[in-house]
């Protein structure tokens, strides 16, 4: 047993020097290698043109309010905006500047082009002071930082539809000269990018947060900190002497708005994506989508003494100057802090600690930390917000079988998980050595495990919300109740691809026709036995007779814009015949919601004849003791489509969202019957597969999760 012991400890030590050896030749192409990946698949999937995802930008805003110049409409003068005024005025020189040009198919090429050539131009700024700031800190090696942010993907997505990296220049600029430059004069420089920064966004001033670590004397932390202000009070004054009623509103705009996608947000109840509101000609308006249910003034107040701690505990550990390394760090600190107390988050603002994750990480913790900023950036924004979860109106939400908001609350405490460990490690790093420090970035790693993990979750509220708004949701859902080995034939390309991924069993769609006289499939199928044809008046005729030829139909049923023909013996019997000649033709599967509180289900009725009264249509869900836990009654389609409207051999799908009551066990089971509204007597059922107690036909047993 020595022996044994012996060799395994030399085999071990063997493996972990070919490791290192390894890592230490070939470390840096491996993470090269990630980003090479990454990058390339990212770019497939979102960059446009080309890329599969809808444009979501706020390009479309910015050119829009700027072209109200054509009007004699200014920011500032004529209207209140809640962006500072330099950006405001820049998006008029933008699109000044390309009012001349001939419009492409897109209007907004020309104004995304030149607006991305100064975004492109401020990225490059903020590249130089990495490279700056890379080579106080690195040396001859400052080079690695500086490929790292090159391959992330999030800025160059940015670049196009937002306008972050302008301020995002002023603030690496501002900060590599802070450290290189700590003279009076150099102060005054800072304080002016500071101030111009300011005047595009208001963040580049949490920068001022660094400079007692910069400055031994105070006086020149104050002259950079009077100068930014100044700068900011400068812009803001000749907006005002302009126009100081929409001045001061569009001040208001930046203290007034709610938050949005944070969790306190979602304390607050409010669970979508937000913006600022109100009419930017009324300079009364109210600008908030809700009133908070915290203390928002007490916690602003408690994330801003906790940063003047940290700013305290730092000065005191070590007198000014500091290093680089710390300074540069508690500069991230700061907008991690900032970050975790702004009640309102935007993807774009990612861009404020991306280049410090791997200015101060140049390794696979930084990198860890900066791809998965990047995955919950783009999974928040343009999926969930434009794949899953895009605002629905109210007669769509009813439709949904899914929460989808689940996804969203999971999003946003999976990205403020991560903003709290970036947060933590930049601040331990400061003042403790720990061993467990290097267990920080495993929540990196657990926030990418739990998003792969959901992906089911997320494919099944996308498919729910394309379900809920396609045109051939009724048509998907009465197929799904038929046999599911029952082929459909359609000649319809575009029905086809829009029905096929609905069906529980995609294969039985069948396409027929395609090039004149190709009917092989339909002689197949007319061979085979049952099927149902779907014809639409696009239909060629010639066809549409061979299908009438190959095989007896029955009489068709109409369902929205589509006739069903049962051929070849393909006729469906009603799960149950009403008096009145009313039928219960199909009903979908019963889907219980994530949370286990709504119950999704589509009837589908059918008559034989015209009906002269309107009944009400009840749905009833019991427990197993007999209890009533969930009870919807709605005349047929919540009473778009009346009994007195119906006509005979139409289809129509009457769809049900029952509220189920918490608590109760085992298996629910579900009645659905019709009354007449004004006697309350309810309409005989005279033939059923299932059983019927009180004319209260019994569709269901399921359990409840």
């Amino acid at each position: 047993m020595p022996a044994l012991s012996g060799h395994l400890k030399v085999v071990t030590v063997g493996v972990r020097g070919w490791l290192r050896d390894w890592r230490n030749r070939h470390g840096d192409f491996l993470l090269l290698l990630i980003l090479f990946g990454v990058f390339r698949l990212f770019s497939v999937w979102f960059l446009r043109p080309g890329g599969y995802t809808r444009d979501y930008s706020d390009l479309i805003y910015y050119q829009g309010r700027a072209s109200w110049q054509a009007f004699e409409l200014l920011p500032y003068r004529d209207y209140w905006s809640e962006y500072p005024p330099l950006f405001a005025w820049f998006t008029l020189w933008v699109d000044k500047l390309t009012r001349n040009i001939p419009l492409w198919e897109d209007q907004r090429l020309w104004y995304g082009a030149l607006f991305g050539l100064c975004t492109v131009a401020a990225e490059t700024v903020t590249f130089v002071a990495l490279y700056t700031l890379a080579r106080r800190l690195y040396g001859d090696k400052a080079l690695r930082p500086l490929w790292l942010y090159a391959g992330l993907f999030l800025p160059v997505y940015m670049l196009g539809g937002w306008f972050d990296a302008l301020p995002l220049a002023t603030i690496f600029s501002a900060l590599a000269l802070a450290i290189s430059w700590p003279t009076g004069v150099g102060m005054i420089v800072v304080g002016v990018l500071l101030g111009i920064g300011a005047l595009l966004k208001l963040v580049p001033l949490a920068l001022l947060a660094i400079l007692p670590l910069v400055n031994r004397q105070w006086w020149k932390t104050l002259v950079a900190g009077g100068m930014a202000l100044a700068v900011t009070a400068a812009g803001y004054g000749w907006a005002y002497l302009h126009g100081p009623v929409m001045t001061l509103a569009s001040l208001r705009s930046l203290v007034d708005r709610s938050g949005w996608s944070t969790l306190y947000a979602w304390y607050s109840g409010y669970t979508r994506l937000g913006k600022v509101l109100g009419d930017v000609f009324d300079p009364t308006v109210n600008m908030t989508l809700y009133t908070p249910s915290y203390p928002s003034k007490l916690v602003w107040g408690g994330w801003l003494l906790l940063g003047l701690v940290l700013l305290i505990a730092a000065r005191h550990r070590r007198s000014a100057p500091q290093s680089a390394q710390r300074v540069v760090t508690f500069a991230a600190l700061t907008y991690g802090l900032l970050l975790l107390a702004y009640p309102a988050w935007n993807p774009q603002y990612a861009l404020y600690l991306l280049p410090f994750l791997v200015l101060l990480w140049p390794n696979s913790r930084g990198l860890c930390y900066a791809l998965t900023l990047t995955l919950l950036m783009l999974v928040e924004h343009p999926l969930y917000h434009n794949l899953i979860g895009p605002g629905y109106p109210p007669a769509t939400e009813q439709l949904l079988t899914v929460d989808y908001r689940q996804l969203f609350w999971l999003i946003i405490v999976l990205r403020t998980a991560l903003l709290g460990a970036i947060t933590l490690d930049l601040a331990l790093s400061l003042w403790v050595a720990l061993r467990w420090r290097r267990l920080i970035p495993v929540v990196a790693l657990l926030a990418m495990g739990v998003l792969l993990a959901a992906t089911p979750r997320f494919a099944q509220a996308y498919k729910a919300g394309r379900l809920a708004t396609s045109d051939v949701r009724p048509l998907a859902l009465y197929l799904n109740t038929q046999e599911t080995a029952l082929p459909v034939l359609s000649q319809q390309l575009v029905l086809g691809r829009a029905l096929r991924p609905f069906l529980v069993n995609p294969d039985r769609l069948q396409l027929i026709g395609g090039r004149p006289g190709s009917d092989a499939t339909l002689a197949q199928l007319a061979a085979a036995g049952p099927f149902l044809f779907l014809h639409t008046q696009d239909d060629d005729a010639d066809l549409v007779n061979q299908v009438a030829q190959a095989a007896p139909c029955a009489p068709p049923l109409h369902l929205a814009a589509w006739e069903l023909w049962p051929c070849h013996g393909a006729a469906h019997e009603p799960l149950a015949q009403f008096d009145q000649g009313i039928m219960l033709a199909e009903t979908t599967a019963p889907i219980i919601g994530w949370d286990g509180d709504r119950l999704y289900m589509t009837l589908f009725w059918q008559s034989s004849m015209p009906i002269t009264t309107a009944y009400t249509v009840f749905v009833h869900v019991m427990d197993a003791q007999g209890a009533l836990v969930g009870q919807w009654d709605q005349p047929p389609a919540a009473g778009v489509a009346p009994t007195t409207s119906w006509e005979a051999n139409h289809l129509v799908p009457d769809d049900y969202n029952v509220p189920l009551s918490p608590g109760g066990s085992g298996p629910l089971t579900i009645y659905v019957g019709m009354y007449d509204p004004v006697s309350g007597a309810r309409l005989p059922i005279l033939q059923s597969a299932d059983a019927v107690t009180d004319n209260r036909l019994h569709l269901f047993t399921i359990e409840r999760p």
